[in-house]
């Protein structure tokens, strides 16, 4: 079991890692003016849009724009603490990973239908955007069962120096 927590861990962190850089810096373009990004970065994000067919970046839906307001007020701050939180075996890591993984899995709740619904949706833009619902679902395990492994080991030993 240590071994696929670790996995997990791992996984979790490299990808919380890479959510702390690219929501603010590509993602935030959606709903922030271009003239806060140097071209190269907004170049990054047309290229993008038009080479996976990301008609939701390019558009802009309102959901969309939405969510992504969500990414850059909450999803971004939980992604820094994450990546502090599980590399320095916090035990309010759990608690952040389950914050990310409700959050991201509501996200992609919305996200998929519409790619699923619209007939617009590259196999390609699929591929982008899957690893975010197996991430979701990966981070809201984690918070669920290390919380819980983790509150009653110490509600065990909290209750051995009561006795004592």
């Amino acid at each position: 079991m240590g071994l696929i927590s670790g996995l997990v861990d791992a996984v979790l962190v490299i990808i919380s890692a890479v959510l702390a850089v690219v929501v603010p810096l590509i993602d935030a373009q959606v709903n922030l003016p271009e003239w806060l990004y140097p071209a190269p970065l907004v170049e990054l994000k047309k290229w993008y849009a038009e080479e996976f067919g990301d008609y939701l970046m390019a558009e802009k839906p309102h959901f969309f724009t939405g969510l992504v307001w969500i990414e850059i007020a909450f999803l971004w701050p939980l992604s820094l603490a994450n990546v502090y939180g599980i590399l320095t075996r916090r035990p309010w890591a759990a608690t952040t990973c389950l914050m990310v993984g409700v959050s991201i899995t509501t996200s992609m709740a919305a996200i998929m239908p519409e790619l699923l619904g619209s007939g617009r949706a590259s196999e390609q833009l699929f591929q982008m955007y899957m690893p975010f619902v197996v991430f979701g679902v990966l981070a809201l395990l984690r918070g669920l069962f290390t919380g819980s492994q983790r509150s009653t080991t110490s509600h065990a030993a909290t209750s051995r120096k009561k006795r004592a």
